[in-house]
């Protein structure tokens, strides 16, 4: 007869320790439940967590892909440079041959005194790089003149070239050279934005061929369709049973319910006629319909319909701006080389050719007076014909994309449907080359005719430009800046500066003898800041420019096209396009 093992037994053991072949250490145990997720950001969204909610997650890998040259490196491309790391760009350069000395320290934040005597931009790129550890940057001491001639295309490989105060002639070669790389179909459209400051008196400027704007954040991306509901929109504005309704209820109808609502009977009445935007009588006639359905005098819905009422007689169409978009020749004709824009835009073009000859419709709403269970509902119908255009509208440009050979996935679907959520917050800015300024040929000339028509563009625009083209005229040809030598030669600046623009007004001004006060103030100041680089005025404009910067590197929000002019001695600032 067999006997039955004790339970300190070696066998009794071993079988015991074979059933808890998948046992774990006690540290490591966990309950039998799903581990709860952690929603917490990650590092790079806490450290980048403001900045995404300007230009969001696509903006923001733009950036981090984003290769920025800055050549000149005094005070105000530093402070642009570090308005650019600490969002977190890819990666900059600095380009200068320069060597620091005792007065750069002085109005450079980005250098120490340990700095003078070694290369500038090896010093500021090491200080630099302090504020972002993500971010690369690199130094490269050599001269830009010779680098343009020798290497042209090492400036071809940046996203974005930064030129602060260099000089005029090496500027006007790399202008040269960026728009003519961009002349060539597919060819690098580098952005050059050009900053000269002198005392409290600053420029920026921007050249580029074509830039696209993907979103320029209006205030605005409703697409509500008022007019011209979409067939489920009306349907349920119709079905809606206002008598059974209690007083909170009826009270809390959305406006555009109660506006589709009006207009769908309106049309019923008047043979599919919208109200005339011209006839009072007829406006009143609407807004009699409209309030006849209030139950109560002071239900707020129905004020804000009326406040909104115009919408019944507006009649909805594409905006005039995306409207001159669809017109440009580089949209209505497309190729392989074309941009996305150009592709979806030439895509709009085609879906708005049919009926009912509108862009496709926005899942936004705005702000209105709603009960929560009123207004999930309008977003639904709102959020179910935008999928619903958005089905048609990938269609149509799969079309497009196969008509020209190109893969389906070409446009990334994530960039497709932002398009479609935002069609009237696209641009296209057509930009113009460098020189056409510089030399007082097309807008400018045009620009100083107007204003020795009296015709003034600003008090500012014209005379501090040329003041600041004057001097640029005058280091070509002395190899200095008017004010940089004793005060007693300031006065013989003065006077030659002012030739200068005398030289410049009198072939476009017929009858032009002598420059008024305000030109003579201009050029007064610009000669008595000696082109020296104060970090005050260094700091405006580095934020001027990373702000212009982060605009092109996102493609969002409405850039600067194409000149801006600071003066901080009277606090103006004036933007124009030359």
């Amino acid at each position: 007869m067999p006997t039955r093992s004790s339970p300190s037994s070696p066998s009794a053991r071993a079988s015991k320790l074979a059933k808890m072949d998948d046992s774990i250490d006690i540290s490591q145990a966990v309950t039998g439940s799903e581990p709860i997720p952690s929603y917490r950001p990650d590092a790079r969204a806490r450290r980048y967590d403001r900045q995404l909610r300007l230009w969001a997650s696509a903006g923001q890998r733009s950036l981090e892909a984003a290769r920025i040259l800055l050549i000149g490196c005094d005070a105000t491309g530093c402070q642009a440079l570090k308005n650019l790391v600490l969002p977190g760009i890819a990666h900059f350069t600095i380009l200068s041959p320069r060597i620091t000395n005792a007065q750069d320290v002085t109005t450079n934040f980005f250098l120490h005194p340990d700095s003078i005597g070694q290369p500038i931009s090896q010093e500021a790129t090491r200080l630099l790089k302090e504020l972002n550890p993500a971010v690369e940057g690199a130094a490269r001491v050599e001269d830009v003149a010779e680098l343009i001639q020798t290497d042209p295309n090492f400036f071809l490989s940046f996203n974005i070239i930064i030129l602060s105060n260099g000089e005029p002639d090496v500027e006007l070669a790399l202008a040269d050279l960026l728009w003519e790389a961009s002349a060539t179909t597919g060819g690098p459209d580098v952005p050059l934005m050009c900053v000269r400051n002198t005392g409290f008196i600053g420029r920026i400027e921007i050249q580029i061929r074509e830039h696209c704007v993907v979103d320029t954040h209006p205030e605005t991306t409703h697409t509500l369709r008022v007019d011209e509901p979409f067939p489920a929109l009306e349907k349920y504005a119709r079905e809606l049973d206002l008598e059974a309704m209690d007083s909170l209820e009826h009270s809390h109808i959305p406006w555009v319910i109660l506006l589709v609502r009006a207009v769908s009977i309106w049309k019923e009445q008047h043979g599919g006629a919208l109200p005339d935007e011209n006839s009072d009588e007829e406006k009143a006639e609407f807004k009699k319909l409209l309030v006849s359905e209030r139950s109560k005098a002071d239900e707020e819905n129905f004020e804000e319909a009326l406040a909104k009422a115009f919408l019944a007689w507006n009649k909805s169409e594409v905006p005039s701006d995306t409207r001159n978009l669809l017109e440009d020749p580089s949209v209505v004709t497309v190729s392989t080389s074309s941009k996305n824009l150009h592709l979806l835009l030439h895509t709009l073009l085609k879906y708005t050719s049919t009926s009912p000859h509108l862009p496709p419709t926005s899942p936004a709403l705005p702000d209105l007076h709603s009960s929560t269970t009123a207004y999930i509902a309008l977003q639904n119908l709102y959020k179910a014909q935008y999928q619903e255009d958005l089905a048609r509208f990938k269609k149509l440009l799969a079309s497009v994309l196969e008509g020209l050979g190109l893969p389906p996935d070409a446009i990334p679907d994530e960039e497709v449907e932002g398009f479609v959520k935002n069609t009237g917050g696209v641009a296209i800015v057509k930009g113009r080359p460098l020189r056409e300024s510089k030399e007082a040929k097309g807008l400018l000339a045009e620009a100083i005719k107007e204003q020795f028509s009296e015709t003034f563009l600003t008090p500012l625009a014209g005379p501090m430009h040329l003041a600041l083209l004057a001097a640029e005229r005058f280091y070509s040809t002395h190899k200095r800046w008017p004010g940089t030598k004793e005060l007693s030669d300031m006065a013989e600046d003065q006077r030659e500066m002012e030739e200068t623009v005398k030289g410049i007004v009198s072939p476009l001004v017929e009858g032009f003898e002598e420059l008024d006060d305000g030109y003579v103030e201009s050029i007064t100041e610009v000669v008595r800041g000696g082109f020296g680089c104060l970090p005050n005025t260094a700091a405006f404009l580095g934020g001027i420019l990373g702000q212009e910067v982060l605009k092109l590197i996102t493609r969002q929000y409405q850039t600067l096209d194409n000149t801006v002019i600071v003066d901080l001695v009277k606090s103006t600032l004036d933007k124009f396009r030359f």
